[in-house]
């Protein structure tokens, strides 16, 4: 749910839509009793919106929000309008009591975030100093929520929005979270008798504690904390673990409770997300929470609101999910296969793919695009048709593509099709080799811009984000890069080189925007790269503009364009050819 630090934490990385055989559905039974919602799609929100979204929950049997905060406290800035110095309202509503009213009206219960600060993700709970100062914080705005929504029946508890993880920690910093639970949960305990606080760690099977090492931490700081629930991540949208390892984990914090507080709740926030965060299948779902099932009481979501509701994506993953509750069971018949597929390299970078809609007994929700037997992307837009760009030039692809439904069930492959790219004009020389440039966003100090001159020495890094060639940054704000050519150059070619990580939480930018100018300061956009389709392996890929006619200018711009969940981006060369 939140960005990770690379390499020390595991940060959100994806899972990709695989076209498997049907798998057989665990268990029946569960079902999703809460959701978090981020507050900037409340926001988005209309009133008549909040009051459908609540009716959609209470069909689905969910009577539970966990608003996943309320305050940045780096940003300064609070999701309503708050009475605390210093801070400033970023959202367009009060966000809170559009929450607190509906559920009111729906009879359900609202969970309040604290703040969050982007900070935890360098600071953690290596820094006690950092972390006081925030408790004194969370205790402030907590006062406040209780000032102003005290009085709604629906405001049922608390939770802290800080994700603890397993990376590997000493019994002194074990301590200092401590410390942090210990300020909160007794000012909150004290201030709203009753009402529960909730935490939701999460794991990375990969990196950091065993899973019985991790079961003597939860068991050393619950001991000594006063929290109510615990609702751990199972991480399986998120790549961190995979369902059949669930158990081992889940058992691990399960005996920790038992071990420390056996009055304490353990729930599981179960992911209904894959890569590029789109909603996971019906029967995926259930599963994972199958996987779990002897070791919780209940299921919070990550997110319901998000990626199951009817108002956000397509109404037949909430009409597949209802018929599992209604039935017991996740319905498995297969759409059928798309057929004639064809294949149209449009220029050396670019393929088309048509095909033939599929059909299903329930709905198509999407079509699996592979490439050469690897997965590509999926197309969710009702549409039969794919452009595949920023490939390699002289190449020859082959492709083959699946329809899929909302429960997970998957078709035939297509037909396959095989096409070429054509050779591309060549452009020798790099007008960008040693000029310098200037950056509108600093490189984090883990991962920099060594001497300021990585852009354009030449050096291209490996496919390991270690590799001191590449530059990071973890942000949601556009940035740019300005090289200086020297002098007005005819410009053929723009390219920028990124990394794709996946497991480390490193991604494509969504999309370049490059400009030229003659004076820095008057920029004309020559063109945009959106973000290509090369599937979920570790990479390195060129963002490419070729061909251009009648460009010149001695500025040359590249503006960067994240991912909306401020997860990290990395460059090590750009490139200015001719």
């Amino acid at each position: 749910m939140g960005r990770r630090l690379i390499p020390v934490f595991a940060t959100l990385a994806m899972v990709v839509l695989s076209c498997l055989p049907l798998i057989a559905q665990d268990c029946s039974g569960p079902a999703i009793r809460g959701s978090f919602l981020q507050p900037t799609l409340g926001d988005a929100w209309t009133l008549e919106q909040w009051r459908d979204e609540f009716q959609y929950m209470k069909t689905a049997r969910l009577d539970q929000m966990v608003m996943q905060w309320t305050a940045d406290s780096k940003q300064k800035t609070t999701i309503y309008p708050s009475g605390i110095a210093g801070y400033t309202q970023n959202t367009k509503r009060d966000v809170v009591k559009r929450a607190l009213d509906a559920a009111d009206a729906s009879g359900a219960q609202v969970y309040l975030g604290l703040q969050i600060n982007d900070d935890w993700w360098t600071k953690y709970i290596m820094d006690r100093p950092w972390l006081d100062n925030e408790a004194k914080i969370a205790n402030a705005l907590a006062d406040d929520l209780w000032k102003r929504y005290g009085r709604h029946g629906s405001l049922t508890g608390w939770y802290l929005a800080f994700e603890v993880d397993n990376v590997a920690s000493t019994p002194a910093q074990w301590n200092n979270l401590v410390s942090f639970y210990r300020t909160v949960g007794k000012h909150l305990h004290k201030l709203t008798p009753g009402k529960p606080i909730v935490i939701s760690p999460f794991f990375n099977s990969d990196a950091g504690l065993s899973p019985s090492q991790w079961q003597t931490m939860w068991e050393y700081v619950l001991q000594r904390s006063p929290i109510d629930v615990l609702a751990l991540q199972d991480g399986v949208g998120a790549a961190h673990v995979t369902k059949a390892q669930l158990p081992e984990w889940f058992s691990a914090v399960r005996h920790a409770i038992e071990d420390s507080d056996p009055s304490m709740q353990f729930w599981a926030e179960t992911e209904t997300f894959i890569s590029g965060y789109e909603p996971r299948s019906i029967r995926s779902i259930v599963n994972d929470m199958c996987a779990v099932e002897p070791y919780v009481s209940s299921y919070l979501s990550f997110s319901f609101n998000h990626y199951m509701s009817p108002q956000q994506v397509n109404p037949l993953y909430y009409e597949t999910y209802l018929d599992y509750l209604a039935t017991g069971k996740v319905e498995h018949l297969p759409p059928t296969a798309p057929s004639s597929l064809t294949s149209v390299a449009l220029d050396s970078q670019t393929i088309r793919l048509k095909w033939g809609a599929s059909t299903d007994n329930v709905g198509v929700v999407g079509y699996a695009i592979y490439r050469d037997g690897r997965y590509v992307s999926s197309q969710r837009d009702g549409t039969t048709t794919f452009v595949d760009s920023q490939l390699e030039s002289g190449t020859t692809y082959t492709y083959q593509v699946w329809a899929f439904d909302a429960a997970g069930n998957h078709s035939a492959p297509s037909n396959p099709s095989t096409t070429t790219t054509p050779e591309p004009h060549l452009y020798p020389t790099n007008l960008a080799l040693g000029r310098p440039y200037t950056a509108t966003m600093p490189a984090d100090p883990g991962y920099p811009d060594t001497g300021g001159v990585e852009l354009t020495d030449g050096i291209l890094g490996s496919t390991s984000f270690a590799d001191p060639a590449w530059q990071g940054r973890a942000t949601t704000k556009m940035y740019s890069f300005t090289i200086d050519l020297g002098s007005a150059q005819s410009i053929k070619e723009i390219r920028s080189n990124w990394l794709q990580d996946e497991g480390s939480g490193i991604l494509l930018p969504q999309s370049t925007i490059c400009s030229v100018s003659d004076d820095a300061v008057n920029f004309a956009v020559v063109g945009t790269v959106k973000k290509p389709a090369p599937g979920d392996g570790t990479l390195s890929l060129w963002y490419t503009l070729t061909d251009l006619r009648g460009i010149n200018g001695r500025y040359v711009q590249v503006e960067v364009k994240p991912g909306s969940n401020a997860e990290w981006t990395f460059i090590d060369e750009i490139e200015v050819r001719h």
